[in-house]
């Protein structure tokens, strides 16, 4: 199944501005080439998916939203 590829922060330098490959899959194997334009690093597949998932979790609406508690 597909899903949306966001640029993730980088494990070193904290920028997201990432270089992947057209068709890009996280998934297969062999993986990458992800890259940090700015500081060069090269992601390991862990690195990548950890920055994947907070970067999905950042982009669903209301993820900043509390739930308000009944008093």
């Amino acid at each position: 199944m597909a899903r949306e590829l966001y640029p993730v922060s980088c494990p070193h330098c904290s920028e997201a501005q990432n270089v992947m490959p057209g068709g890009f899959d996280p998934d297969r194997d062999p993986f990458g080439p992800v890259t940090c334009m700015v500081c060069g690093n090269n992601f390991t597949r862990d690195d990548y998916l950890a920055g994947l998932a907070q970067a999905t979790l950042r982009r669903k609406p209301g993820s900043n939203v509390v739930p308000l508690r009944r008093n």
